[in-house]
């Protein structure tokens, strides 16, 4: 059912669409094979496994070969509006052996001579070169962290830190390779298949509490979640609003069931739910947000006020309310193009508050907010049409569906001219 592996590469360029259509790129072919082209394929397949567990950090092969495809591609960095540095960052620390974070078990020199040694156009030209760390930022190798510009999963960050913020960062989505996350699969859909009836009013999968984490993660509160559960819900009727709910662990439901080892099934149990709790885990992004949205499930988060200085938002919902934790990261830095982010341009944020369930007062209000508007269906199909609008955003067109849609890429693209018009005013 996935369409990322090593076959999966669009080979043909086609006219983007969006308001990019006049970028020209350059693409660097100076990065050494084992960090750039073999890394790729030896990446694709890694992650073609559905046993293979680290799928969280794909995304920037898919923008690559996107990037490689794209019609504005030239062959003289001297006329290129932007020059993008084709190395996929989260890919090779995964690929590298060990795990410390900031990508520390990579040595510096292996990426001084391997990435910033090979760009030749580099100095004096720093601000019109893209690199993809398609990672959270905090796990970026400290040498990358603070380049101009960027690409990243939330959270953007504010100069200085977590030792980053020294450069633009642009949010993009997680990927998810599924053929029914494709742009071609969600814009087929037709409304009626995003309003109807659905057999569950929640759906809720939950993992084991990170050990290496342990007392500092906001995962706890999904642990609080599940103690509310078992308190206070009704264990006997096992409903919400007339309909069940469905509150299982992720790695139980796995060992019972291939498919889901390749996230079929979540996706199947999300298409059929009306309701997605996506409590926070241990960084203030995640994928399932994304997962939940593009398989027409309306996403629940807990949320909290925070002071957190913000990277780029001025003030306001987006500035001063985290979906992770008590003070955590404004949820306008965590999410893409979110409305006041000042990440694209205004007419083309994403009001988030249209579709997502805020719950506010902690993991005790979660039922009654559900509750509330399982009595409302006007309200449920209005966010359902929403998540119609938006959710083609979040995906990654591969293969046949590259750059035939406006999704994931053109987005990005989008926050591409808009930064690109920003530096422009500066001189």
């Amino acid at each position: 059912d996935a369409v990322f592996n090593a076959d999966s590469t669009s080979k043909t360029a086609k006219r983007g669409v969006g308001h990019y259509n006049n970028i020209s790129i350059y693409i660097y072919e100076t990065i050494p094979k084992d960090m750039g082209i073999d890394l790729e394929h030896k990446m694709a397949i890694q992650y073609a496994s559905p046993e293979y567990k680290e799928q969280n950090f794909k995304a920037d092969l898919a923008i690559i070969d996107l990037f490689r495809t794209y019609s504005g591609r030239i062959y003289d960095p001297a006329k290129a509006d932007l020059l993008v540095v084709p190395f996929p960052h989260a890919s090779h620390c995964l690929s590298s052996d060990g795990w410390w974070n900031e990508c520390g078990h990579v040595k510096n020199e292996i990426l001084q001579r391997g990435v910033l040694d090979n760009l030749p156009y580099y100095k004096g030209n720093e601000k019109r070169h893209l690199f993809i760390n398609a990672q959270e930022i905090f796990h970026a190798h400290k040498l990358l962290r603070n380049v101009p510009l960027s690409l990243t999963l939330g959270p953007r960050v504010a100069p200085g830190d977590q030792g980053g913020g020294g450069g633009y960062q642009i949010v993009v989505p997680y990927l998810n390779d599924q053929r029914s996350f494709q742009p071609s699969a969600i814009r087929s859909r037709p409304k009626e298949w995003w309003t109807r009836p659905r057999k569950y009013s929640l759906a809720y999968f939950f993992g084991s509490q990170n050990r290496n984490m342990y007392g500092t993660s906001a995962r706890i509160y999904r642990t609080y979640f599940l103690e509310e559960v078992q308190k206070n819900w009704n264990a006997t009727s096992g409903e919400i609003g007339g309909l069940p709910y469905v509150i299982q662990n992720t790695e139980e439901v796995k060992s019972k069931n291939a498919t889901a080892r390749g996230g079929q099934f979540f996706s199947q149990m999300y298409g059929e739910s009306v309701f997605c709790p996506t409590l926070p885990g241990d960084s203030p992004s995640q994928k399932r947000f994304f997962d939940v949205i593009v398989m027409g499930c309306i996403p629940v988060v807990l949320a909290f006020d925070t002071s957190k200085s913000s990277a780029s938002v001025a003030g306001g919902f987006a500035s001063n309310t985290s979906w992770h934790s008590p003070g955590g990261y404004p949820m306008g830095d965590v999410y893409p193009w979110a409305k006041g982010s000042n990440g694209t341009y205004p007419e083309e944020e994403i009001d988030y508050r249209l579709f997502v369930v805020e719950v506010h007062g902690g993991v005790g209000n979660v039922k009654p907010a559900i509750e509330a508007l399982m009595e409302n269906p006007r309200e449920i199909r209005r966010r359902q049409l929403m998540l119609r609008k938006y959710a083609p955003y979040f995906c990654y067109g591969m293969g046949g569906d590259s750059h035939s849609y406006r999704d994931a890429f053109s987005k990005m693209m989008e926050s591409v001219r808009f930064y690109l018009s920003s530096i422009s005013s500066e001189t």
